[in-house]
This record gives C-alpha cells, sequence and structure tokens, in this order.
C-alpha cells in the first residue's frame, strides 16, 4: 500500500547564466495547489497529461479535480479511499473513477463499488459479479480498470476471506483473475488499455508478504528477480504494461528495495538513498513510459516527527536520490522542513511530479513539480 502522507515548494530560485552561454531556461518549477473555499483538508492521488490533478477533501471524502490555473472543482460523491491511490484519472483526463458507497433501498449497508464521472454525476459501473470492489488502476486511455473484490458470496462463518484480484472494461465487464498456485488472494493495481496486462500482488493463505505479479490476460505470472526470489508488491505500469514498477519486502524474505521490471532486462532494484535506514523499505508509484524515471517514497524515522515518508526520485543515468535533493539540484528548496512527503505519481512523459506532504506545522500541502524545461536553453537549443 501507499504510505499516506504529504509536500511544497517554499521558494524557487532561477540562477543567471553565463554572459557567453544563452540563459538555461528554469529547469524545474512548483505549483502549489489550493483548498477550495469551503475549508477542510485534502490529497492528491493522480494527475492526467495536462497536469489536471484529482484527490479528496476530508473530512467529508468528497472527490477534488485541480484543472491547470483553476480553483479546485468539488465534484462530490461519497466515497472511501487509500490516499494516494484514489481517485484515479486517465492520461486525457476524460476519465474519472472513485470508490463509492452504493444504498440499496430496504439495506443498512452500503455497498462499496466503482464509480465514473459522467460530467454531473458519479455512476456506478456495470458488469461487476464479485462482492464489495474497490478500483486500485485505471488504463492510461480510460479503458480498463483493475482492483480488488471480495467474494460475491460470503464464507461460510469462520471462513477465511480473501480478496480477489479482478479487471474491467465495459464491454467484457468485471473479468476475476487467476492466483497462482499456493496463493489465496490478491489485488490488481495497474492495467492496460483493453485489461490485455495488468499488475498487481498475492499473498499466501497464510498472510504475510505481498509478492508482485503481472497477468497476460486473466493468467498469473509472479514476478522474480535474476535469481529466483519474489519481490514486493507491483503498484503501477506504464502505458502498455511492459514496464512495472513496485515496492520492497518486508523481513527476510527479499529485498526491501522498490524495483523495475521489463520483458527486455528483467528486474532491477533501484537502489537506496544516501543516509537512509539500512533497512528502509521503499515503493516505486509511477513510471515514466520507456521506466528511465521513477519516482516513489521510503519509510524513515525523523528526528522531530518520528515515522515518516520521505519522496524519492530515481534516474536511469543518475540512480536515487531524495526528492528534497532533487528539487535543490535544480533550484527548488522544498520540503526539507516537512514531516512527511510522498511522490505519489507522474505524467507518462516525465514532466510533471505530484507531491503530497504535510509541513511542519503540521498542515498538509499539494504540489506539482514542472519539468517541462529541464535541459532546454533559452534559444531552442538543447546543451
Amino acid at each position: 500500500m501507499k504510505p499516506c502522507r504529504f509536500v511544497l515548494a517554499r521558494r524557487v530560485l532561477i540562477g543567471l547564466g553565463l554572459a557567453c552561454l544563452p540563459l538555461l531556461a528554469a529547469a524545474a518549477r512548483i505549483e502549489e495547489l489550493p483548498l477550495p473555499p469551503e475549508g477542510g483538508t485534502a490529497g492528491v492521488s493522480n494527475i492526467a497529461a495536462d497536469g489536471t490533478v484529482v484527490g479528496t477533501l476530508w473530512p467529508v471524502g468528497q472527490v477534488l479535480r485541480w484543472r491547470p490555473g483553476q480553483a479546485p472543482e468539488n465534484l462530490g460523491g461519497d466515497t472511501f479511499t487509500l490516499e494516494n491511490v484514489i481517485p484515479l484519472i486517465s492520461a486525457d483526463g476524460a476519465t474519472i473513477v472513485a470508490s463509492h458507497y452504493f444504498w440499496t433501498q430496504g439495506s443498512d449497508v452500503p455497498e462499496a463499488a466503482p464509480a465514473i464521472w459522467s460530467g454531473t454525476a458519479w455512476q456506478r459501473i456495470g458488469g461487476l459479479v464479485l462482492g464489495d470492489a474497490t478500483p486500485f488502476g485505471l488504463a492510461d486511455d480510460g479503458s480498463a480498470l483493475a482492483g480488488a473484490a471480495y467474494p460475491a458470496e460470503p464464507p461460510p462463518p469462520g471462513g477465511f476471506v480473501a480478496l480477489q484480484p479482478w479487471t474491467w472494461t465495459e464491454a467484457g465487464g468485471q473479468v476475476p483473475l487467476d492466483l497462482p498456485a499456493g496463493h489465496a488472494g490478491g489485488q490488481a493495481w495497474a492495467v492496460s488499455p483493453g485489461a490485455l496486462h495488468a499488475a498487481g500482488f498475492v499473498f499466501e493463505a497464510t498472510g504475510g508478504a505481498r509478492y508482485g505479479t503481472r497477468w497476460d490476460g486473466t493468467t498469473a505470472q509472479l514476478i522474480l528477480d535474476a535469481g529466483g526470489s519474489r519481490v514486493g508488491q507491483a503498484i503501477a505500469c506504464n502505458s502498455d504494461c511492459s514496464v512495472i514498477v513496485g515496492a520492497g519486502i518486508d523481513g527476510a524474505s527479499g529485498s526491501p528495495q522498490a524495483w523495475r521490471w521489463t520483458a527486455a532486462t528483467g528486474v532491477t532494484y533501484l537502489g537506496t538513498v544516501a543516509g537512509a535506514l539500512p533497512d528502509a523499505k521503499y515503493y516505486a508509484f509511477d513510471t515514466n513510459q520507456d521506466g528511465t524515471l521513477i519516482v516513489g517514497s521510503y519509510y524513515t524515522i525523523d528526528p522531530l516527527f518520528g515515522p515518516s515518508n520521505r519522496g524519492f526520485v530515481w534516474q536511469a543515468d543518475g540512480g536515487i536520490e531524495d526528492v528534497v535533493d532533487f528539487l535543490a539540484d535544480r533550484g527548488i528548496d522544498y520540503g526539507s522542513g516537512f514531516g512527511d512527503l510522498v511522490v505519489n505519481a507522474m505524467t507518462r512523459d516525465g514532466a510533471k511530479l505530484l507531491l503530497n506532504g504535510m509541513d511542519g506545522d503540521f498542515q498538509r500541502r499539494r504540489a506539482v513539480v514542472h519539468l517541462d524545461g529541464e535541459a532546454i536553453f533559452a534559444d531552442g537549443f538543447e546543451p
């Protein structure tokens, strides 16, 4: 699961270029996302290609949308959420999906099901065949969902209740996914258009660790490193799930490092941040299209705030570093005084990173880091 707390910029420094060279355009800038007029507090979860962001307004549990340059919109809804994960938004911003409670007349227990924003209201998706369901992943083109659900029929009293991974398309409805032999349940967190491929995790009947899994159609395959060891839960994939990223494993059953998988190279561990706890667990939350830029968070003990999450950025040509250092390298002094920080999403071109944080005054903060101008000179020539 993604950890649940938050981050933002205080100032942007733009250095002057040398007189004999064209000025270097700002490599990065921070856009703070404000709260709606009705107040409350809010977290953000996902970002579309144009910079549109979705998140949740607390304590009412309603969906917010921030369009670029506009005030946040309250889309309403009776949502429940894993913050940093839900709500979901497609790459073009046209499809927004949230977890939702639906009430049936005569019942005092609501049903949990995914809902799609129609533009004016939340509509329950059709074709569900399992029980209470939560969506965790949305295809870039909005055509498919992935998630987990309880069985359609409850087990006998005292029986083991395992979550069932599934994918969904409008044409095919909800399709349960297979489990590898010896595994009792799981969740799907990422999906490609048409639900051709998906990724997530499974667990054994005894519980314990979450093991990264990918599905081709409904067929499950555990994700193994070069030594044949299982990796932690898969969290995200690129547009066609040819690149999958995920988290480390707690304890001695595997590596605590975040990882990337591709069909061509297999599993690559992303390494550790300088100065981090030696047994810190890392979560890779998102990837650009070719897997050369990956964002996420890792666990640490802050001397002031105690257990905390810190964001990281991994680059194929530069390795892993704390997001505070990554921003400082680009002239932005941001996040060093925050109690918590997550880099929980990015656009597929890697030009925008989404930050969720809690500042030193215990106030929630939200921001988009724009990397659009990185390494481009003001006269249009690349260095």
